[in-house]
This record gives C-alpha cells, structure tokens and sequence, in this order.
C-alpha cells in the first residue's frame, strides 16, 4: 500500500521542474497523496500550471502565493479549508533575497533588504504554520520546511542567505515544541547543493557544486527527487516517533569537515 494513500497535501514553492519542492510533489503523489500546489505569480503560473496537471491538481487548488501580497496566504488556506477541511501535510519551500545583497557583504546588506529576505525566507514559515495548525490538528500531521548547510557553517557565498537559513532552523525547533502537543511534527530538511532556479543568485554556484560533489562521501549530488522521497517519509506515517530535527539529504556532505 502506498505510503501516502488517502493523504491530503499542500507543497509551496513550486517554481519549475527543477524545484525541489517539484521533487517532492512527485514523491508524495507517486506515494498516494492528493495535492494542491501554489504558484507566485502570473509569470511562474505558465511553468508551473503543466506540472499541477501532470500531478493531478484540482485547477481550483493550482493557487497563487506570494506571501508579500496581502491576503494571497489567507486566500490559500481558505480554499484549502473549503475544498479538504484538513490536510495531512504542508511542505513550505520558500526563500529569498535581492539582487544586491548576493554581491554585498553581509555587513553592508540594508535593513529593508535584510527584512525582505527574512519574511520570505524564514518568516512566512511561521505564517503557513500558524494557518496550517488548525488543519493539520485534524490529521495529527507534519510540517516540512527547506534548509541547507549554510545556516549552520559558513559557506562561501551565502553570506546573503545563511542568517535566514539559521533563523529558520531555530523557529522549525520551537514551532515542534508549540505544536507537539496536538500530536504536529514539525520538520527541515537540508539537502545538497542542487541546479535550482533559486540557486542562480549564489556567486560561483557552480563551484560549489563541484565542491560538494567531491567532498561528498557518496560523491556526487543529490537530487530533488531524492529529497522528495524523505519529504514524502517525513509526512507519512512511518515517522511519527520524529519532530523538530534538521534531516539531511547531502550525500553526507555535512558530515566532513
């Protein structure tokens, strides 16, 4: 029996095909689970309306949201509510940054910059877990975010990212102890370095592409699929002894020194 049959899901964050949150939607669904999926805006809807399709997602539940546009995050989770009541799992794949803090040192990055990368790459996870609570107290289920490495270690050219990255890890540990309770298990997962359209804004990428697949013991990359396949573990329900740790998918990356 599939591990996911019967399960109810929402993934945020698809951009394209070689989003991780992509590789993770098609673990779930090969797993079993019925999904609804956002999108950004207009001009990524064009990329990602074929791959809801291709997951069998309702059009009613294709969504739009940008969790800087007032009301879309509401909107969501309203329709969400109307169409299922509850939902199994959430995966949250969101992060960002401006154009300028990728070339600037950390020091010199703006406050109104500093701000936006942190709301879109930290904050609106504690946004999706406060509207996901009561739907996912219904199922006793899981809340999955995105990490990587960076907010634990300096890596080279994520200066940008990395304190959004260790904030978000730190809120991941306390949203588990919140939601413990009603039996929600709060999840990260950090996986490798991987060709993503949100990785384009790291200077000399890949450069650490090639480093991580030569430091890596399994030496090679990881791939969306393979973070999906832990995703779809981490909402099923052979994990439910498990909350609020970082999972990796890294080949062993995090492991060297």
């Amino acid at each position: 029996m599939a591990s996911l049959a019967g399960k109810k899901g929402l993934i945020i964050g698809i951009a394209n095909d070689q989003s991780i949150a992509y590789g993770c939607a098609q673990a779930c669904k090969e797993h079993g689970a019925e999904l609804a999926v956002t999108y950004l805006n207009d001009k990524a809807l064009e990329h990602v309306k074929p791959l809801a399709d291709e997951l069998g997602v309702a059009d009613k539940l294709c969504l739009p949201f940008d969790v800087t546009v007032d009301g879309q995050l509401e909107a969501v989770f309203n329709t969400v509510t109307e169409e299922w009541g509850e939902l199994d799992f959430v995966m949250h794949a969101m992060a960002s940054a401006t154009k300028e803090m990728t070339t600037s040192r950390l020091v010199d990055c703006k406050l109104d910059d500093f701000n936006f990368a942190m709301q879109v790459s930290c904050h609106s996870f504690l946004s999706v877990a406060k509207y996901s609570e009561p739907l996912l107290k219904k199922s006793q289920g899981s809340l999955i975010t995105m990490t990587y490495l960076g907010g634990q270690r300096v890596m080279g050219n994520y200066h940008f990212m990395g304190p959004m990255k260790a904030a978000l890890e730190s809120c991941v540990r306390y949203v588990a102890d919140e939601f413990g309770p009603d039996n929600i298990r709060v999840h990260a997962i950090s996986a490798s370095a991987i060709q993503t359209r949100a990785a384009g804004g790291i200077q000399n990428f890949d450069n650490l592409l090639k480093t991580t697949e030569e430091k890596a013991p399994l030496k090679r990359l990881c791939t969306p699929r393979e973070v999906g396949e832990l995703m779809a573990f981490l909402a099923g329900p052979h994990s439910q002894g498990m909350t609020g740790a970082i999972q990796y998918v890294d080949a062993g990356y995090h492991i060297m020194g």
